[in-house]
């Protein structure tokens, strides 16, 4: 039974074979680059908007508050000037001049905001031409990397149908554990023990585990969870 899943593996390495091809291509990554800017471009829009309706809203207030503002200080100056008594004038002249403070404190931060608004809107910008070159590249290498795949098809299919006829000879329990392991990404998943120790970690294997092997069991590595089997 053991010999019928390393052949089964040993069949299998070649499909994995392929499978490392074509994750490792250049192609499927930038492809994959592409998909996953794209898939998070949304976000960013709407991020975007929120900020530039917020940065907008707080800028027309501040307009709203220096128009006021520009109005009152007009009238305490011409009443200033207009006062007959010099401490009227002195009071009016010091609201006048307070102020001007606070116009100028205005102008300050609706300058911040112009810019800030400004950097919002050039981030749009540059994210409109970001959003266009990924779908161009997404096209144009997941066009290229569906064509690689299709180049493998045949070849994979071969193996797939080699790999179900290698099956039939092997306990089912068996095949199913190996198969759970693939499935996780772990390959080889059968190792021959090595000595008194696991064939892939080289950990000690308790004495328990040993006589089962001797017995022609196929055991599990309690630290790295591969397979392991009589040499």
């Amino acid at each position: 039974m053991v010999k019928e899943l390393m052949a089964y593996q040993e069949t299998d390495a070649k499909l994995r074979a392929i499978e490392l091809e074509l994750q490792s291509s250049e192609v499927r990554k930038k492809a994959a680059s592409a998909k996953k800017f794209l898939d998070g471009v949304n976000d960013a829009v709407v991020n975007l908007e929120k900020r530039a309706k917020e940065l907008v809203a707080v800028y027309e207030n501040l307009g709203a508050a220096h128009a006021e503002f520009m109005e009152v200080f007009r009238e305490i100056s011409a009443a200033a000037e207009n006062a007959d008594d010099v401490n009227a004038a002195g009071y009016l002249q010091k609201k006048a001049d307070e102020l001007t403070l606070r116009l100028s404190n205005l102008e300050t931060q609706a300058a911040s905001l112009s810019e800030e608004i400004n950097s919002v809107l050039a981030s749009f910008s540059q994210l409109k031409k970001k959003t266009q070159a990924a779908k161009e590249q997404y096209s144009e290498f997941g066009q290229k990397y569906k064509e690689l795949k299709q180049s493998k098809e045949g070849e994979r299919l071969a193996i797939e149908k080699e790999l179900a006829e290698l099956e039939k000879a092997v306990d089912p329990a068996l095949m199913a554990q190996y198969k759970a392991k693939r499935k996780d990404k772990m390959f080889p998943v059968l190792y021959k023990v090595n000595g008194n120790l696991c064939g892939k970690c080289l950990v000690e294997l308790s004495m328990s585990d040993l006589n089962r092997l001797k017995n022609d069991e196929v055991i599990e590595c309690d630290y790295c969870r591969c397979l392991i089997s009589k040499a």
